[in-house]
C-alpha cells in the first residue's frame, strides 16, 4: 500500500494469520500532509524555483491521492455486502517513481556548482522528503518521513535565527510532534493532541534554558558547508539607480545600542560601509586594499590605529562607545561611525577607515566599536592616493569636466569650490526621488544637465566626479544614513531611568530603505571631509529622515503589506511593530550572541570561581526539578481524569444487557471471559446467544479497540440497534 493508507476497522473474518500492515486513517493523512506542507515552507526560501516547482507537483499529486482514496474508502464503507471486495488504494507505479527520483536528484547534481554544497544538501533533503511520502508501507517510513521533516526545521534555522523565524519554527515541531503522538492515538481529537505536546514542551523549557546557559559551549565536531546564498544589502559596485532600489526594502540591516544612552542627532548618523575609489564612466568601485597593508594572518589593530589617528587629534571624553549586532548579509562588511576603533580581533580596520569581519557573515554578529566623530580623517596622504582621487575616464562627461574647470577658474579654495556645487544643486529646478529616469550609459553628464532627478547616489556620484575634474581628491562612500530610535521596552514601557540626566535608553534600527551615498574631498591640513549632496536636494533627508513624498513613493513601490512602512501608517499596529523589535532584539542579543565569554562572564558571577563541579550540580538539580515536574502534572492530570471518570455510553449498555442476563438467572462471573460466557449464553439460552454476541463484539470494538470519532459514531449506532434486538430477544424467552 503506497502513500497514505486508510483503515476501514471493518470486521474481517480470516482463516489464516496476516501480517500487519501500515496504516493511517484520512484524518492523520491529511494533517501530515499539512505538516509537509509547513516543514518546506520554512526552507522555502533557500530552494530554487525549479525545485520548489517539483514539490509543489508531488505535494499536488499526493492530495488529489489522498481525496481519491479518502472517497472509494467512503463508498466501500458505505456498501451493506460485507462479502464485497474493497477496492485497493490508487498509488504511484514504483518505477515511475524511481525514475522521477532519479531525475530530480540529476538536476541537483548539475546545479550544485552554482548552490554550493550546503544548499545541494537542503535540496536533496527537500525533494527526499517530499517523495517519501509516496512509499509508507511500514512504520519505519514513517518514523523516516518525520526524522527528516525534523531534519528541514532544523535545516531552516541555518540560515535564518531571528525571532520571528524562531517562534514560526517552534509551531512546525509542534505541528510534527503532534502528527508522530496523533498517529499513537488515533481516537483522540487533534486540539486534544496539541495540548500534550504543548503541555511536554512546556516541561522541558525548565531543563533546556538551564542547559542553555551553563552547559559548556563546545566548538562543533564538523565544519557546516558555506552556502552561496545572495548577498543583501549594499554591493561595492554602484552606479546610479542601484541604492534607489536597495531603498525601497524594508529588511533589517543592523541594529545599535550607545553605551549611556549617548546618541548622536539623526545628521550625525553616518554609518560607513564602503569607501569607492575607482570609476569606469559607469559604476563607482572599490580598490582592493594592498595585500602588504592588510593582511588577515597578522593584522595589529594597535597599529592601524595609531596609523590613522594623528597624536592628541581626540580625546577620551568625546569618546562614543556603542555595540553593534549587524544582520546577515554574506558578504564581510561592516558598519561604523568613522573614525571607529576595537579590540576586536574578529575584526579587520581598513586603511579608508571601513571594517571588515574576518569570516562572512552568515549569521548575526555582533561587536563593539569606539568612534571619535570630531577627528580628520588622515590628514597627510600619498602623492599616489591623490593621483588615485583625482583620476577620471577618458572623454567621460565632457560638460562636467567643463563646468568643473570653469568652477576651478572661478574658486581656487577647494572648501569654496564644493559649495558652489551644492548651491546649484540647491538654487536649481533638482528633485530627489526614489523613481529616477533612466540615464543612457549611466551618463552623469544627463542627469546633472537634461533629467536633473536622482536619488543619493546620483547627486553623490555626479558631485565626485566635479571634484577630480576641478583638481579637487574626492571619492564616493556608501552607507547607512540615520536609523529608527526605538525606546520602548519588550513589555511596552519606555525606557525612562536616564531621561533625567538626559540620556535616552533604547537602541537604533537602521533598515535597508537608509541606505545612502555620499562624497568625501581631501583637504590641505584638514583631511578628508564629508559632503552630502542631498543635504542640498532634500534636506530634511540628511537631518530627520524622508520626506512625506519620498515615504509615499516607497509605499507605493513597496508591495510588502507587513513592512514597515505600511505598518507606520496606523498607530496601534506601529507601536505593536516596535514592541516586537524591542523583543527581537533582546532575543538577539542575549539569545544568538551568548557567546563562550557571556556564559563564563555569567557563571563567574552566579558560581564565583570556575568549577566543574558546580555546573555539573546544577545540571543534575535541572533534571531533578524536571523529572519532578514531568510526574507532577501526571500525577495532577490522572487525579483529574479519576474525579471526573464516568461510564462510557456503551459501557453502559453493555451493563444493562448483563444486568438482564442476571433477572434472567444467567449472571457473570468475574473471572469468566467474554468469549467463555457467550457459551454458557449458547448452552442455556440458545435464543439469545446471537443477539447478546452481537452486542459483545460491538462493545468490544468500542472499548478496546482505538477509533476515530466517526468510526466511534457508527459503532455506537451498532451497538444500541443491536442491543434494542437483544432486549427483543428477551422477551420471547
Amino acid at each position: 500500500m503506497s502513500l497514505f493508507s486508510f483503515s476501514t476497522n471493518k470486521k474481517v473474518i480470516a482463516t489464516k494469520p496476516k501480517i500487519a500492515h501500515f496504516s493511517l486513517s484520512t484524518q492523520n493523512s491529511w494533517l501530515l500532509w499539512c505538516c509537509q506542507c509547513i516543514n518546506i515552507a520554512l526552507i522555502s526560501a533557500e530552494l530554487s524555483s525549479w525545485m520548489l516547482a517539483i514539490i509543489a507537483l508531488s505535494f499536488v499529486w499526493q492530495a488529489l491521492l489522498l481525496n481519491k482514496n479518502a472517497t472509494s474508502h467512503k463508498l466501500s464503507s458505505d456498501k451493506k455486502n460485507s462479502q464485497s471486495k474493497k477496492k485497493p488504494d490508487h498509488h504511484i507505479s514504483p518505477v515511475f517513481l524511481g525514475f522521477f527520483a532519479i531525475a530530480g536528484c540529476l538536476a541537483i547534481t548539475l546545479s550544485a556548482q552554482g548552490l554550493g554544497v550546503l544548499l545541494s544538501m537542503v535540496h536533496l533533503l527537500s525533494f527526499a522528503y517530499a517523495l517519501k511520502a509516496f512509499e509508507l508501507k511500514s512504520r519505519r517510513d514513517f518514523y523516516q518521513l518525520f526524522l527528516l521533516g525534523l531534519f528541514l526545521v532544523a535545516a531552516a534555522l541555518i540560515f535564518k535565527q531571528d525571532l520571528s523565524f524562531a517562534l514560526i519554527a517552534m509551531v512546525a515541531l509542534v505541528v510534527n510532534l503532534a502528527v508522530l503522538l496523533q498517529f499513537f492515538s488515533r481516537a483522540q481529537a487533534v486540539s486534544n493532541t496539541l495540548k500534550t505536546v504543548l503541555l511536554l514542551l512546556g516541561q522541558s523549557m525548565f531543563l533546556a534554558a538551564v542547559l542553555f546557559i551553563v552547559f559548556p559551549r563546545l566548538s562543533p565536531f564538523w565544519q557546516v558547508p558555506q552556502a552561496n546564498s545572495a548577498t543583501t544589502g549594499l554591493s561595492d559596485t554602484v552606479q546610479p539607480g542601484d541604492i534607489a532600489k536597495l531603498a525601497q526594502s524594508s529588511e533589517l540591516a543592523f541594529r545599535v545600542n550607545f553605551s549611556q544612552g549617548n546618541i548622536p542627532t539623526y545628521s550625525q548618523l553616518y554609518w560607513r560601509a564602503m569607501v569607492l575609489e575607482d570609476y569606469d564612466g559607469r559604476a563607482w568601485s572599490r580598490t582592493a586594499p594592498d595585500p602588504a597593508t592588510v593582511s588577515h594572518d597578522n593584522y595589529q589593530l594597535e597599529a592601524i590605529n595609531k596609523r590613522l589617528f594623528m597624536p592628541n587629534t581626540f580625546k577620551e571624553s568625546e569618546k562614543l562607545n556603542y555595540q553593534i549586532i549587524t544582520e546577515p548579509s554574506f558578504q564581510h562588511w561592516l558598519f561604523a561611525l568613522a573614525p571607529a576603533t576595537s579590540k576586536d580581533n574578529s575584526l579587520l580596520l581598513l586603511p579608508d577607515y571601513t571594517i571588515q569581519s574576518r569570516k562572512l557573515l552568515s549569521q548575526a554578529k555582533g561587536y563593539h566599536l569606539d568612534s571619535y566623530l570630531n577627528s580628520p580623517l588622515e590628514v597627510n596622504i600619498a602623492q599616489e592616493r591623490k593621483a588615485q582621487n583625482l583620476a577620471l575616464p577618458a572623454r567621460s562627461n565632457p560638460r562636467l569636466v567643463q563646468l568643473a574647470q570653469q568652477l576651478a577658474q572661478q574658486y581656487p579654495d577647494s572648501e569654496q569650490r564644493a559649495q558652489a556645487v551644492l548651491t546649484q544643486i540647491r538654487e536649481q529646478q533638482y528633485f530627489y526621488t526614489l523613481e529616477p529616469p533612466r540615464l543612457l550609459n549611466n551618463s552623469l553628464d544627463q542627469f546633472f544637465f537634461d533629467t536633473k532627478a536622482g536619488f543619493c547616489e546620483h547627486y553623490a556620484s555626479a558631485f565626485t566626479f566635479i571634484m577630480r575634474a576641478s583638481g579637487v581628491p574626492a571619492r564616493l562612500v556608501t552607507g547607512y544614513l540615520g536609523g529608527e530610535y526605538n525606546n520602548l521596552s519588550s513589555d511596552g514601557t519606555t525606557n525612562r531611568s536616564n531621561e533625567a540626566q538626559g540620556a535616552q535608553q533604547g537602541h537604533l534600527s537602521i533598515y535597508q530603505s537608509d541606505a545612502h551615498a555620499w562624497s568625501e574631498i581631501w583637504v590641505e591640513g584638514k583631511g578628508w571631509l564629508r559632503v552630502d549632496p542631498t543635504a542640498a536636494v532634500d534636506p530634511m533627508r540628511v537631518n530627520s529622515g524622508f520626506s512625506t513624498q519620498l515615504q509615499q513613493q516607497q509605499l507605493a513601490l513597496n508591495n510588502n503589506l507587513l513592512s514597515f512602512n505600511h505598518l507606520k501608517k496606523f498607530a496601534w499596529l506601529n507601536e505593536l511593530r516596535l514592541r516586537f523589535d524591542a523583543l527581537d532584539y533582546q532575543w538577539t542579543r542575549w539569545v544568538l550572541g551568548y557567546s563562550n565569554d557571556k556564559q563564563r562572564d555569567l557563571l563567574q558571577q552566579l558560581l564565583g570561581k570556575f568549577q566543574a563541579w558546580k555546573v555539573a550540580l546544577i545540571i543534575i538539580g535541572a533534571m531533578a526539578i524536571s523529572i519532578a515536574l514531568v510526574f507532577g502534572v501526571m500525577f495532577l492530570i490522572n487525579h483529574q481524569k479519576k474525579q471526573k471518570r464516568a461510564l462510557s455510553p456503551w459501557l453502559v449498555l453493555y451493563q444493562k444487557a448483563l444486568l438482564i442476563l442476571a433477572n434472567n438467572g444467567l449472571e457473570k462471573p468475574v473471572n469468566v471471559t467474554p468469549q467463555n460466557f457467550l457459551l454458557i449464553i449458547k448452552i442455556k439460552y440458545p435464543e439469545l446467544s446471537l443477539a447478546f454476541a452481537r452486542v459483545n463484539a460491538s462493545f468490544t470494538r468500542l472499548n478496546y479497540q482505538e477509533l476515530t470519532r466517526e468510526e466511534q459514531k457508527k459503532e455506537f449506532k451498532k451497538l444500541q440497534q443491536h442491543y434494542k434486538n437483544f432486549i427483543k430477544a428477551t422477551k420471547k424467552i
